[in-house]
């Protein structure tokens, strides 16, 4: 991804943290669809979400993928890169219009990205399905197996194995 267009979404996120941070109307929209969302995305620069993507690309390699919690889409951008299709599901409108300047810079043909919630998502025959949040982990994880068979938590995952990744900037705000 350019410079430019990393530039843009940075100032996309920090103008929609700044707008919906404890605003009414987000807190309606969630209340009224009986979701849940910390408003704070965990990958949200395209340098760590390769990094993620590297972490589970052994796992993902040619199969069918469901990602719970795609924020603005830049992990299931890079996942895409090695998966056989990618479905991205992502509950919060707030970030598809950032997710747009995502797709231009980088979206592949073998993405497909659905605004909803995940439990009412059509039925997707996937291979694996993960989500990477530090938030409403056990909901989507319930969700995530209604996709696969095989499920990763890839935060937890990636806490466990290396307790540094909680540190790093800008994995967390």
């Amino acid at each position: 991804m350019s410079a430019a267009v990393a530039a843009e979404i940075k100032a996309m996120l920090d103008s929609y943290y700044n707008t919906m941070d404890g605003n009414q109307t987000v807190e309606n929209y969630h209340a009224r669809h009986g979701t849940e969302s910390a408003v704070i995305l965990t990958n949200y620069e395209d340098e760590r979400a390769g990094l993620v993507a590297d972490y589970l690309r052994e796992r993902v390699a040619g199969k069918i993928v469901v990602e719970i919690g795609a924020g603005i889409g830049l992990l299931a951008c890079h996942v895409a890169m090695d998966a056989r299709r990618v479905y991205a599901i992502e509950v919060d409108p707030a970030w598809s219009s950032v997710f747009v300047w995502s797709l231009y810079a980088k979206k592949p043909a073998n993405l497909t990205f659905i605004l909803g919630k995940a439990e009412e998502a059509p039925p997707i025959a996937a291979d694996v399905a993960f989500f990477c949040t530090h938030s409403g982990r056990e909901s989507m994880y319930r969700a995530a197996t209604r996709f696969a068979p095989e499920v990763i938590d890839v935060y937890a995952e990636l806490l466990k194995d290396d307790p540094k990744w909680h540190d790093l900037e800008p994995f967390t705000r």
